[in-house]
């Protein structure tokens, strides 16, 4: 089964236009070369995806599609199988017969071949021979095209350098492989596997995600599957993990005031956490009122979207053989993410930073198609201009990106946006929001956590003060009680049963009172949330009100039935946002 729906590859945003192909009908010679062509994997993209019984325009596939006759279904099947014995080494892609609105389509799975490069004749159906002399199918970029001399060379030198990330790992076995976090990730990218997940071997699945191989030994994982599906992926590559530190006052590394934190695990549950950390510690929305108009302006000390970009980025392009996490660095003006090593020597730096340098290899191809997957990622070679694109749309300086002359590492560097100022940086509470004219200013708010403290010893010298004199009149009462008949202790008796069913009443009462106040807090917090942001989905909810996933969706139940909010979306893009009410 391929892992990707083809509803989910139709609708365009996972996977780029150059790696897959729409074909309205059957083309043997045509789709053999682009089956080789996706096996040599020249720009290390990690193959594509052809179909079958589908027109396009630009790339772009015309639906509803045409369709495969049911009648020619086992016809081209079997010639597909025929002429991909003419590839050599030989390759079989894998192939699905799918239905989708109504017509029956062909849909292949090319993924990149280990035993390249791949060859195939100019024409399968000639018997010239000049015809039937083979060539090496390469797509550069979005052209499918032989090999010149010189991309043969690159070709035989690329099969015997596979990168890191799909190599097999010689020394992990199938129990360091968890279930779990496979499962996640399917769900999360909506994948076709994720019903069948639980009835299947473990084995079954990371062969059909192409995260392991077979052979006569049984079945050897690779790197990819330890990154991403791993409790442990620093075990097996010292250092696979994000480290963060938070410097909290302007003396930055000569102080002892900082934060430190380590995210480990699965590659893309690091990102996720580490991002939720940044988004609910360290960014501040700031909402000004202008004179004249409904609408307020509303920006960000450090948008979201382009740390998100820099940080998948920096783990994407890490080297994993390089002993040295990926890092990310707080100060009061700016966030720096550090990855090891930096960009290739041949990409241009003056490029690269206008977020115009296209990369031709991939030093991860494994983690970035699975990051896309999951919208952790852009395509390739759009991250930086995503990051500048985001920047600019929030008013922010343009990012810095620093490297030497070795490329011995990046660092990426996004400035804070002008409109905050901060001396010292203070501990808050989840989605801070401030408004003009009051100053962002960490000063204002340490000096009323100042008075916060000292109305708390109060309260505290009061209380003990309280408890002192309480204890004495309860001393002295002991006493009378002790002196009195029998008739006031069988009184004191009958008291304390009373005060203990009043106690037990009062409890029930105040435990029954507090839950309903708790659960309306959380109601107005979401519904505040929603006025402020428009939409939301459910795991911002979840880390806005420290709640498990399938807890919060307990909260949100009786506000969709009451029509105060509504459930939006399909599946994998639900989101959630006030009703309106007409």
């Amino acid at each position: 089964m391929i892992p990707l729906k083809l509803e989910t590859l139709l609708d365009g945003r996972v996977v780029e236009q150059d790696r897959v192909e729409y074909k309205r009908g059957w083309n043997p010679t045509d789709t053999i070369h682009s089956i080789c062509a996706y096996a040599n994997d020249f720009t290390n993209i990690n193959g594509g995806y052809i179909v079958i019984g589908v027109e396009s325009d630009n790339g772009r596939p015309l639906l509803p599609p045409v369709g495969v006759g049911e009648n020619n279904l086992d016809r081209i099947q079997n010639e597909l199988f025929q002429y991909c014995n003419l590839i050599e080494p030989r390759y079989l892609p894998q192939l699905e017969i799918v239905e989708y609105k109504g017509a029956k389509l062909i849909y292949l799975w090319c993924s990149a071949g280990d035993a390249g490069p791949y060859s195939a004749p100019r024409d399968v159906l000639s018997k010239n021979n000049d015809e039937r002399r083979k060539e090496y199918w390469i797509k550069p970029f979005a052209v499918k095209t032989a090999a010149k001399q010189d991309e043969k060379f690159e070709l035989f030198e690329k099969f015997n350098s596979v990168p890191f990330d799909d190599r097999v790992n010689r020394k992990a076995k199938i129990s360091d492989i968890m279930l779990g976090h496979i499962r996640d990730f399917l769900i999360e990218s909506n994948s076709s596997l994720a019903d069948d997940v639980y009835s299947r071997s473990v084995e079954d699945t990371l062969v059909s995600l192409e995260v392991a191989n077979v052979s006569d030994a049984g079945v050897n994982v690779r790197n990819i599957a330890l990154l991403m599906f791993s409790d442990y992926p620093e075990k097996f590559m010292p250092c696979a993990q994000i480290e963060l530190v938070w410097f909290h006052s302007p003396e930055e590394e000569g102080s002892d005031d900082f934060t430190e934190k380590t995210f480990s695990g699965p590659l893309f549950r690091q990102v996720k956490e580490a991002l939720g950390y940044i988004k609910n510690q360290v960014i501040v929305e700031k909402v000004v009122k202008v004179p004249g108009r409904a609408e307020s302006d509303r920006f960000f000390n450090f948008p979201y979207e382009a740390l998100e970009e820099a940080l998948a980025n920096a783990c994407q392009h890490k080297s994993y053989q390089i002993a040295e996490p990926v890092e990310i660095r707080i100060y009061l003006d700016r966030i720096m993410i550090i990855n090891y090593p930096g960009p290739a020597l041949w990409i241009d730096m003056g490029e690269f930073r206008e977020g115009k340098a296209i990369s031709r290899r991939y030093r991860n191809r494994r983690i970035g198609e699975f990051f896309k997957e999951i919208d952790l990622a852009e395509k390739k070679s759009t991250g930086i201009t995503k990051i500048l694109r985001t920047l600019e749309k929030n008013g922010s300086p343009p990012p810095t990106f620093k490297t030497d002359s070795e490329r011995h590492s990046l660092e990426t560097i996004i400035w804070i946006r002008e409109g905050f100022t901060a001396k010292k940086v203070f501990h808050r509470r989840p989605n801070f929001i401030i408004s003009e004219p009051d100053e962002y200013n960490y000063e204002l708010a340490i000096a009323g956590d100042k008075q916060a403290m000292t109305g708390d010893k109060q309260d505290m010298a009061g209380d003990k003060q309280a408890i002192k004199t309480g204890d004495k009149l309860a001393i002295t009462g002991d006493k009378q009680a002790i002196t009195g008949d029998k008739q006031d202790m069988v009184g004191d008796k009958q008291d304390m049963a009373g005060d203990k069913q009043a106690i037990k009443t009062g409890d029930k009462q105040a435990m029954t009172g507090d839950k309903q106040a708790v659960t309306g807090d959380r109601k107005q917090v979401i519904i505040d949330y929603l006025q402020t942001n428009e939409e939301a989905r459910n795991v911002e909810f979840a880390e806005l009100l420290g709640l498990s996933l399938s807890r919060t969706r307990y909260v949100l139940k009786p506000l969709i039935e009451d029509d105060i909010i509504e459930k939006c979306g399909d599946k994998k893009s639900t989101y959630y946002r006030l009703k309106v009410i007409s």
